[in-house]
Parts: structure tokens; sequence; C-alpha cells
């Protein structure tokens, strides 16, 4: 297979720079541009075929009209709901992100929790859902002084609107949550109840099994999925109350991993490859 000619623009940021380091060992891929406010641009981006925006709110929409005729992944929130781009999630979109053109890459939060309730979909009727955090998401640097902040509770978090929009599932109730003292990891803890579902961990454990980056696990601990593309999920059933914990790197499977994971499927790659 010919390597694959990439450009990224934002590679010095909180994503970007974990997403040269993958890259850079990926066997097909050839870095021809980077471009950032703080180290300006190198390389040439006509010549690239595939480009990463790895840029803050708001800032994406600027440089599509210079891609034309490239295939995109925003690393940013500006496209999770736009029906004109692709939702980046391969455990659920595997087949969309192979023919697309224009990838939104899934948040962070929205990714273990879609991964969390995907295999109940369609069975429950309300979620609630309570996400830990470290600060890394927020750009932030670590803070030598603990701290535990709950912010944007309910119904005020955008990524929410990917997951409702997914899942079609309007009655979520979301509270996150940042230790400002631990730099990466995701742990969600999500509340449903089913009359309709018997042997949940045995139903997960079959819609998961042939997926590379999904595994259930016994117990959860975030240092398993730090530095790993891997999400945990633990089932606990209660009768028709059913517990699901998912944890994942939040700068990984929660971003520049699940960006290389659409760039393999768009280019017909093992969707594996540079993250195992």
């Amino acid at each position: 297979m010919k390597k694959i000619k990439v450009g990224i623009i934002g590679h010095t940021g909180r994503l970007g720079k974990p997403l040269v380091e993958i890259l850079k060992r990926h066997p097909f891929a050839d870095l021809v541009y980077t471009e950032s406010r703080s180290e300006g641009k190198s390389g040439d981006l006509s010549k690239a075929e595939c480009v990463f925006l790895s840029l803050p709110y708001g800032e994406s929409g600027k440089y599509i009209p210079k891609l034309k005729g490239k295939r995109i992944i925003d690393l940013s929130i500006d496209h999770r709901n736009d029906n004109d781009w692709t939702y980046g999630l391969p455990e659920i979109n595997r087949e969309k992100i192979k023919i697309a053109t224009k990838i939104a890459n899934p948040g962070c939060y929205a990714t273990s929790i879609l991964l969390g309730l995907f295999p109940v979909n369609g069975k429950i009727k309300q979620a609630n859902i309570s996400s830990i955090s470290g600060i890394s998401g927020a750009g932030m640097e670590l803070s030598k002084n603990d701290n535990f902040l709950v912010y944007k509770e309910g119904k005020q978090h955008p990524q929410l609107k990917e997951v409702k929009k997914i899942l079609e599932l309007s009655n979520v109730l979301f509270v996150p949550q940042r230790i400002d003292t631990a730099e990466r990891g995701i742990v969600s803890t999500i509340f449903v109840q089913s009359d309709d579902l018997t042997k949940v961990a045995g139903l997960y454990a079959k819609i998961y099994k042939r997926e590379p980056f999904v595994r259930i696990k016994l117990e959860i601990e975030t240092k398993n999925v730090i530095d790993t593309n891997f999400c945990d999920i633990k089932i606990l059933e209660f009768g028709n109350a059913i517990v699901i914990i998912s944890a994942l790197d939040n700068l990984i499977k929660g971003g520049v991993g699940q960006a290389i994971q659409n760039f393999n499927l768009m280019h017909g790659f093992n969707e594996t490859l540079g993250l195992i």
C-alpha cells in the first residue's frame, strides 16, 4: 500500500502533539504539512491528501474552503451535529466512515457514554450519567491543590447533543466532574432501567466481541487505559436496574487514537495500525 500524504492544522495543541507522534510512527502516513499559531507553517498543504484539524471551538470552518478535494478529520466539536459530516465513532459508524470524505471526531465524554450505551440502544427510555475526567480535556495544567469541580450539570454540556442524536435518546441527565490533580482519563457511570433486558453482560460481550478497542472487564481502573486506545466497560445488573461503567483515555480513545482509527478506515488500512 502507498503512503497517504497527511497534514495537521493545530499540531502543537493538547491533541495535536500526540497526533503528530502517532502519525510519525504510522507505516502508511507521510506527514507533509503542519501548521499552528506558535510554530507557523511547515511543508506544502497542497500535497496533503488527508488533513487533520485540531483546533479550538469555532476555528475549523475558516480552513474548510482551503481543503477542497481532500479528506478531512476534524477533532473539534464544530461539525459533530452537522448532517453533512460523518460522525467518526468506528464501533457504531464503521461502514459510513470507510467511504466518508469529512469526519467529525466524537467528543471524549460522548465516546465513553456512547460505547457504554450502544448495546442497549432502543431498549431504555432514560439514562442518568456521572462522568469524571482529568484536566487535559479542558486544556488545563495540573493543579497542586486538591479540587473536584462539578460543572454544566443536567442538560447543559454540549457533548450531550452528540449522545442524543446518535442514540435518538432524548431523556438524558449528565453530571460531568473534573479532578484538577489528575491529568488524563475518563470514567463514566451510567444508570439505566429496562424491563426488556436480561443477561446484559452477555449482550455486551457478544456485541463487542470483534471490536479491537473495547474490552469487557470485571474491574475498572484508568491506569489500564491511559496511553492506549482501549475503552474498558463493566456491567452491573440489579434486576431491571443496570449500571454501566466505561473508562478511556480522553486524549487517545477520546481524541487522537479514534482519529487514527478513522484515518485507517477511510484509507483501507487495518483499523489498529499505529495504535497497538
